[in-house]
């Protein structure tokens, strides 16, 4: 377990810290950094054929969330529901193929409406890796580019094939810069 946690870690700071490195020149320092937690339920429970699924994606960034936040902002959330193909065999697929927009509501009131239309999946050891890259098209930090890091755990073969999969947690990061 130990092992599985401390991997998690390394492939989180490594994630987390790939914006500030690919950054553009303008973007200076982040305007907000924020880690949390980010859980998706499926309906139906995802099996080990493809079929439309909704999925409600709820993020909790900051204190809310279980981490913290670099910035303007100390806590923010997010629930974002759309459908789409998915099985637990092709895990990561289906969000490689819709184009994402999340609203961020945070603490204060204000809100940060990001597009994503670019998402990567890598599978790394027992986890999955999802990057998101976008633009901030509305409320706070509008024009700046954004990077989403969800990191989850693999699934369970047997779990798949017995089609019970019905929520996936991970860990969160959030950079507007």
């Amino acid at each position: 377990m130990r092992k599985s946690l401390t991997a998690l870690a390394g492939v989180f700071v490594l994630a987390t810290t790939s914006l500030a490195v690919a950054a553009p020149a303008r973007a200076g320092t982040p305007l907000i950094v924020c880690t949390g937690s980010v859980t998706v339920d499926y309906d139906p429970p995802l099996g080990p054929l493809p079929r439309q699924t909704t999925q409600g994606v709820t993020e909790r960034l900051g204190t809310g969330g279980g981490g913290g936040c670099a910035g303007p902002f100390v806590a923010g959330s997010a629930f974002t529901v759309f459908d789409q193909q998915v099985s637990c065999l092709a895990q990561g697929l289906g969000d490689t193929l819709v184009q994402n927009v999340v609203t961020y509501h945070w603490q204060g009131g204000q809100t940060s409406t990001i597009t994503y239309p670019v998402t990567t999946v890598v599978h790394v050891g027992n986890q999955e890796v999802v990057t998101s890259t976008g633009t901030v098209t509305a409320g706070y930090g509008v024009g700046s580019l954004s990077e989403r890091i969800a990191v989850y755990p693999s699934l369970a073969l047997l779990d798949c094939l017995g089609s019970d999969i019905d929520r996936q947690t991970g860990l969160l990061t959030v950079t507007v810069i």
